[in-house]
This record gives C-alpha cells, sequence and structure tokens, in this order.
C-alpha cells in the first residue's frame, strides 16, 4: 500500500466551504463537560485553560471541525443542568471571554482544523435569572410552575440579535464556524415542530411560517458576521413522536434556509424526553448510524447545503460508505471522539483496527444530570483518560525497565498490560482460561452488546500487537510459578466470584450461574426463570425473549435495577424491551409489537428450586410455582475471599478491576490505567 493509498478514501476526499479547506469530512459535534468552563467573579460563563487543551486534542486526533458545547446567547436565562450563563452583550465579560476563546482557537488550528462554537437559546428549557419568564412559539404551563410565554415580535428581534451579537464575538476571537442549534426542542427547533409550535400567525402553520423565525436568526447572523464565516444549523430530521416535523417538512426547511445556511446537521429527537433522546444519544440498543437514512433522505431531496449526519456512528467503514455512496457530506460524532480522541488520524494513516470503540453506555452523558447526582464530571468507560484533562505523572520509576506480571486476563488486565507496556516495561499476562476476554465473553451471547463485544477484540488486538507482552494461556498463576518469574511487580486482575444464593435445590443441573452462561446456552430450555432483576438479569431476559424463551423475572426489590449503575436512558430501554420486541436495526418504535413473554415478579424471592420449576413467596406472603426448565442465576458477583494473596512476592502488588472492588466496565479500565502510573 503506498503512501497516499488509504483504506477509507471518501473520509478524507478534499472538500472546500466558503474558501476553507477541511482536513476530514468527520467532524467533531459539539460536546464537552462542566470543566470547560469557569465562572467570573459575578457569576457569567467563560472558556477555562482546559477547553483550550480538551479541543486542541481533538483537532491532533484528525477532526475537520471541532465544536464547542452550546453556549446560551439570551443573559435573561441559565442554559442547561449546570446553568451555564454567557452574556456575550457585556464587554466587561467579552474582555474575559475573548482571550479564552482565543486559546480554543489557535489550538484548534494549531492542527490544521477548523474551530467552531455552538450556540443555543433553551426557549422552555432554560432557568430564568429572575422570574418565572420563560419563552418559546406558544403559551404553556409547566409541571414546575413556570409559564412560558409565546414570542412577540419585539423578543424575536432581540433574541435574534443576541444570536448576531454571539456570533460576532465568536468571529472576532477567530472561530471559523457558527453552528446554531436547531434541534431536539430548544427554541428554535420549537419552532420548527408542529406538536411546540401553535401559532396562528405568520410564525406558525405552514412549514415556511414556522422556519419564518429561524430564518431571522440565520439572516441576522450572517448580517452580522459576513460572508466568509461558514454557518451550520442542527435540526432534527424526526421528533420521534405522531405529530412531528416529517422528512418532506425538513427538507423544505433546507431549502428555505439554504441561501444563508452551508451545513445541515441531521439529528433527531427532543431532550426531556427518554424515548425520543435514544435518537439524539443512540444506546447499546440501537443500530450504527441510526439517523444516517435521515441524513441521506434530505441530502437527496434538498440540494443547496451540505448533509451532516450524526448519531451512534463509530464504524470506520460505515462512515466511508455514508459518504461514498452520498449519504451525506460529513460525518460527526461526539463519543467517537471521547472514546477515542485520535479516531480520525488511526483511519487516516490505516489503522482502523487500534480505534477504540464506543460501547454505547452513556456514562459520559452523566454529567448532563443535575449537579448534585453527577459530580459535574464526564467519564468515559472505555477511555480512563477522559476523567484528565491534563494526564497525570506516571511514579519515577528507577532502575529502568521492570518486569510486570499481570494476572488476569479480562478489561483490567488486558488494558493493564497494554498501558504498562506502553510505558516502556515487560509484561507477562497471564490467564487461566484457554483465551483472554474474561467476562467480556458475555458480549457474544447478548446481542445488543455488540460494542462491549467490540471492545473486547480491540484489546485483544492491542495486546496482540506489543512484543513486550508474553501472553500465558491456561496457566494457573500460583507461588510458584510468580516465584520462577521473580517479577518487579504484580497486577492482579483475577476479577471476582460467582455470588451463589442460600436457596433450596440451587445445585440442580438446570441452575446456570449468569456468569456462565454464554458457555452454556445449548441447555436454556423453553421455559426460563431468571432470579435476580438487576441490569444482568434484566438483559439477560432480553435476549431469551429475543430467542422466544418465556421468561419469569424474579426480584426482591420493590423496582428493577434499583441499584444500577447505568445511566438512566439505558434503564428505560431495558425496561421497555421486556416487554416489546426488540430489532436490532431499530429505526422507530411505532412497528414494535407489545409481547407477554415475560413476567414479572416484583418483591419477590425464590425459596425452592425443583426439577419441575421453582417455589416462590411473593410480596404479600402468598407462594406460588414456576414452572421452568431452565433456572438462571443473575445474582452477581463478589470479591473472592479465599483468593490467593500475592503480597510478598514482589516490591509492588497492586490488586485492580473487580478483584480490588466489583464494579463494571469503566471501573476495570480506571483501575487499570491507575496502576500503569504506579509502575
Amino acid at each position: 500500500m503506498g503512501k497516499t493509498d488509504r483504506m477509507y478514501p471518501d473520509l478524507f476526499r478534499p472538500l472546500v466551504i466558503r474558501n476553507k479547506r477541511l482536513k476530514s469530512r468527520v467532524v467533531s459535534s459539539p460536546h464537552g463537560d462542566p470543566r470547560m468552563l469557569r465562572a467570573d467573579r459575578e457569576g457569567y460563563s467563560i472558556f477555562s485553560e482546559d477547553a483550550a487543551t480538551y479541543y486542541g486534542r481533538i483537532a491532533r486526533g484528525g477532526a475537520a471541525i471541532v465544536n464547542t458545547g452550546h453556549l446560551g446567547v439570551d443573559p435573561r436565562f441559565y442554559l442547561g443542568a449546570h446553568r451555564e450563563y454567557f452574556d456575550f452583550k457585556n464587554p466587561r465579560v467579552n474582555a474575559y471571554l475573548l482571550p479564552a476563546m482565543h486559546r480554543i482557537v489557535e489550538n484548534v488550528h494549531a492542527y490544521g482544523s477548523l474551530a467552531s462554537i455552538e450556540l443555543n437559546h433553551g426557549g422552555q428549557w432554560c432557568t430564568p435569572v429572575e422570574g418565572n419568564r420563560l419563552l418559546g412559539p406558544s403559551y404553556m404551563e409547566k409541571e414546575d410552575g413556570l409559564i412560558v410565554e409565546p414570542m412577540d415580535q419585539a423578543e424575536m428581534e432581540y433574541v435574534a440579535d443576541c444570536f448576531a451579537e454571539a456570533a460576532y464575538i465568536g468571529k472576532r476571537a477567530g472561530f471559523d464556524v457558527i453552528n446554531v442549534h436547531a434541534a431536539h426542542n430548544w427554541l428554535l427547533g420549537e419552532f420548527f415542530s408542529p406538536i411546540e409550535n401553535k401559532r396562528t400567525d405568520e410564525y406558525g402553520g405552514s412549514v415556511e411560517n414556522r422556519a419564518r423565525f429561524p430564518k431571522m436568526v440565520m439572516e441576522r447572523i450572517r448580517e452580522r458576521v459576513g460572508d466568509e464565516m461558514i454557518l451550520a444549523m442542527r435540526i432534527s430530521a424526526t421528533e420521534v413522536e405522531a405529530g412531528g416535523i416529517t422528512l418532506e417538512e425538513v427538507s423544505r426547511i433546507v431549502a428555505i434556509m439554504s441561501d444563508t445556511v452551508d451545513i445541515v446537521q441531521c439529528s433527531a429527537g427532543k431532550i426531556h424526553d427518554s424515548f425520543t433522546e435514544s435518537f439524539t444519544f443512540p444506546s447499546q440498543y440501537m443500530p450504527e448510524g441510526t439517523n444516517s437514512h435521515l441524513a441521506r433522505a434530505v441530502k437527496a431531496s434538498a440540494p443547496g447545503c451540505l448533509i451532516e449526519t450524526i448519531g451512534g456512528i463509530d464504524d470506520p467503514a460505515f462512515a466511508n460508505e455514508v459518504i461514498r455512496s452520498g449519504g451525506a457530506d460529513l460525518v460527526g460524532m461526539a463519543r467517537g471522539f471521547i472514546a477515542d480522541p485520535d479516531w480520525v488520524e488511526k483511519v487516516r494513516q490505516n489503522h482502523p483496527e487500534d480505534v477504540r470503540p464506543c460501547i454505547r453506555c452513556l456514562h459520559c452523558l452523566d454529567f448532563c444530570e443535575p449537579l448534585e447526582s453527577s459530580g459535574s464530571m464526564s467519564y468515559c468507560s472505555v477511555n480512563p483518560r477522559r476523567a484528565f484533562i491534563h494526564e497525570p505523572a506516571p511514579i519515577i520509576s528507577y532502575g529502568g525497565k521492570k518486569n510486570v506480571a499481570v494476572i488476569g486476563g479480562g478489561p483490567a488486565g488486558m488494558l493493564a498490560a497494554i498501558e504498562i507496556a506502553d510505558r516502556g516495561h515487560q509484561v507477562i499476562l497471564v490467564e487461566k482460561e484457554a483465551k483472554l476476554g474474561g467476562r467480556l465473553e458475555f458480549a457474544d451471547f447478548i446481542t445488543f452488546k455488540r460494542g462491549v463485544k467490540n471492545y473486547r477484540e480491540y484489546l485483544k488486538r492491542q495486546v496482540a500487537k506489543r512484543e513486550n507482552i508474553q501472553v500465558l494461556l491456561n496457566t494457573e498463576a500460583n507461588r510458584e510459578l510468580l516465584e520462577a518469574m521473580a517479577p518487579d511487580a504484580i497486577i492482579v486482575a483475577t476479577g471476582a466470584t460467582k455470588f451463589t444464593p442460600a436457596i433450596k435445590g440451587i445445585g440442580n443441573k438446570k441452575v446456570i450461574h449468569a456468569a456462565e452462561l454464554f458457555k452454556r446456552t445449548d441447555e436454556i430450555g423453553e421455559k426460563v426463570v431468571v432470579i435476580g432483576g438487576g441490569d444482568v438479569g434484566c438483559e439477560i431476559t432480553i435476549q431469551l425473549q429475543t430467542m422466544g424463551k418465556t421468561v419469569d423475572l424474579i426480584e426482591t426489590e420493590d423496582r428493577l435495577m434499583k441499584y444500577s449503575k447505568d445511566f438512566w436512558e439505558n434503564k428505560v430501554f431495558t425496561e421497555f424491551f421486556l416487554k416489546h420486541e426488540y430489532k436490532p436495526e431499530l429505526k422507530s418504535f411505532d412497528d414494535l409489537r407489545d409481547l407477554d413473554s415475560v413476567h414479572i415478579h416484583l418483591r419477590t424471592s425464590c425459596t425452592e428450586i425443583r426439577d419441575e420449576g421453582v417455589l416462590i413467596r411473593e410480596k404479600d406472603g402468598e407462594t406460588a410455582f414456576l414452572e421452568a426448565d431452565t433456572v438462571i442465576l443473575a445474582t452477581g458477583l463478589r470479591n473472592a475471599d479465599d483468593a490467593p494473596c500475592f503480597d510478598e512476592l514482589a516490591s509492588t502488588v497492586l490488586y485492580i478491576g473487580d478483584r480490588a472492588e466489583v464494579g463494571n466496565i469503566e471501573n476495570a479500565s480506571r483501575t487499570a490505567y491507575a496502576c500503569s502510573l504506579q509502575i
């Protein structure tokens, strides 16, 4: 393969917009977290130094356009759960804000990317600085007691000027692109929406009327910033709700905007609506490129604007095919860059196998929740560096290269081996099974765990690529082996042990622990009882339902997944698919059948397992018998009290992953990365 030959050439096909050349067709979609902002002495929001570092890092990774997170343009309102408060009309604030924005732009430009500032007005989802007055296209009384007042002409003029002034400050800071958020049921998106916009004047009714105010905003911005800046707009190509905007209407809106707007990003869904948000932030249940069919339809019917697609795109081959086939002009990603900031650069250099895949856990969105519940931090389950804008310095290592034994080839052990090897040490990875992967092998059984399976295979590839990692399979790590190795450090990643509750008949041959289920799928009968309604029990139940099984799900608590650490939206859809048909290529919920093959028993315990089924005690104290061919224990894992101790066999012994504290993939990657800093 020659130096200019690329595996995915269409992602790097030349594109020039308003005399600005894009270095790829991949855009870093608007995102960030509260660390990107700081408050001045009066509480106004200003970009922090961390923002410049973070966005520059994504530019280094190859994104053609790097977007900031959305910024509120109207100083009468706070925007978002973290009450961001910008005032682009305030000269004193801009005296502090402009230098910070300049630093972002310079960092992004240093790597040849275009810098984009996203502007938004929250409308009904704002928090007023004073009073209880909100703005929208139509009158509304909200559940929290706030009143949404329909905007009159004067309000529209004022808000349009707010957008224009904010765009002008962005221009002064050196940004190349103004990206206006007109999707997801924020203010401008509300005007587009036939659900939200009930006006009977010239700003409601027809598509042309509903587009009139957003068009005013775009034109006001263009007048203020001139012709050299790129103007982009986000729109929900579907609200995923009956009576919502249609693709035909979106195509007409794009045509209306085409003389002012250069790029239209086709997203989907509405905020504060868990079902439609699964198209805005596709969960593990959604297919690759969830919304790509929408962008393709808009591009085919509305020439004049460049079309960007977004929504659950992580696979370079898929992204390239979208561009090659004319489905879109640009591909947008946020979580792809969160999981791997070097996504584009790895693909450009023909190493797509090194792209760290997103598993769609949605943990990076936890900071969107109220401050008191999230701690205002954004984490990534597969990229532990996400927690650190500036990477911590490792401990000073005297004596040069060290020999390190890593015990356990699950996600924590594999990542620890990779990170330690990348710091120059020699690693021996010891795994008692015949292959690496550990508990992640379950992803072969669960259809919607494609992301986890991809991550497991990524880790395996990275281990195999490193010459300074030696793998010993089918090998039990015991005292004799480690004494013979004489390592300088030992990393213990042996995981947790299966928890088996004290139930009469628990040793019955029809009982399978969830941790072993992927090895015994051929033993699953037609009638199944799943004991344990946590994340694992519920997800196994969904998979069994897709296989045509009848399932009784037993949970002792008053609700399913009560102690789950999963993101709330994933939990909503997990519960939904317990009662509805699941389709891997899901594009809408309209054609999903209600199913009655899953029976949920809350505040219920299993008292005995027999050859014919299980005996249960229900919440009212009554007993019942459930027939079962198979009983699955989704009762979780526990730290092994009798696990071997290796503390005396090396000068440094560290315990990570489930061996330190039973957790999830995020816990495994975080502790694995941390241990590499300590070698």
